[in-house]
């Protein structure tokens, strides 16, 4: 009986560390805090699919730009408008996010939500992606559109 006890016990122990590390999605949103909520344009739509596609993980995720018009809104709503973000998408089924901050998730096919509390400025995400995990810069940070219509994965 004892044991059970001690096993769920380090069960629980290492399920709370375990999502320590970035967020949980909560029926699909961003499970605590403010957030700002914005509607896709087809770039950013066409930036997401090349992502989804040509995604690699040696490579910063940190590639998605809002509008200015999204990013003023931001700036006045959170007081931080950072320059890039990761993207995750609960409405294509991630659970949650590992990065924990300056992220997206899409929600619909149509909007995207900017949680507020996890919002670092420029230069800290910098130095973290390139000091403290080692990415190097995605080349689909500088996609055209043209190639989000074609879906060719930028070298």
């Amino acid at each position: 009986m004892h044991m059970s006890i001690a096993i769920c016990l380090a069960t629980l122990i290492a399920s709370s560390v375990a999502s320590a590390d970035g967020y949980t999605f909560r029926d699909g949103r961003f499970p605590e805090g403010k957030s700002s909520v914005f509607r896709l344009t087809s770039e950013q739509k066409g930036l997401i699919a090349l992502y989804r596609k040509c995604r690699d993980n040696r490579k910063s995720p940190f590639i998605f730009r809002l509008t200015d018009a999204q990013s003023a809104a931001l700036g006045k709503e959170a007081g931080i408008a950072p320059e890039r973000f990761a993207i995750f998408e609960s409405f294509r089924g991630d659970e949650g996010a590992d990065i924990e901050f300056n992220i997206i998730n899409r929600f619909s096919e149509t909007e995207f939500e900017v949680p507020h509390k996890p919002l670092l400025e420029e230069d800290e995400v910098r130095d973290w992606e390139i000091n403290v995990i080692g990415w190097a810069p995605s080349p689909l940070a500088n996609a055209d559109p043209a190639q989000m219509k074609t879906g060719e994965c930028p070298k």
